[in-house]
């Protein structure tokens, strides 16, 4: 019976009534990110985040956003990202330094 009452609702739903996650909130993959680029410097960071933006411009637009609106979902990653990356540094111990 439940499977029936599931089954209903979902053909009830329409494309339009149903989004993804905003991948600003996926905090595994914003972590993951940041992981990365913490290690990387100079134009390997660049190229690589070019690459993860179009990446995820393409994953967002084939979930049925427009490009407009995929853009804006990128650029609240990448400040998501960027909010990630200042933590981690605030977070490091900071060395003490003596006369």
């Amino acid at each position: 019976m439940l499977i029936r009452c599931v089954s209903l609702m979902v053909r009830k739903m329409s494309a339009e009534k149903i989004r993804a996650f905003p991948i600003d909130r996926q905090l595994f993959l914003v972590r993951e990110v940041a992981a990365k680029l913490d290690n990387l410097h100079g134009e390997t960071a660049a190229s690589f985040w070019r690459a993860k933006a179009a990446e995820l411009l393409d994953l967002v637009v084939g979930s049925g956003r427009d490009r407009a609106t995929a853009g804006d979902e990128v650029r609240r990653f990448f400040l998501a990202v960027q909010k990630e990356l200042s933590a981690g540094v605030a977070s490091e111990p900071v060395p003490v330094l003596s006369a």
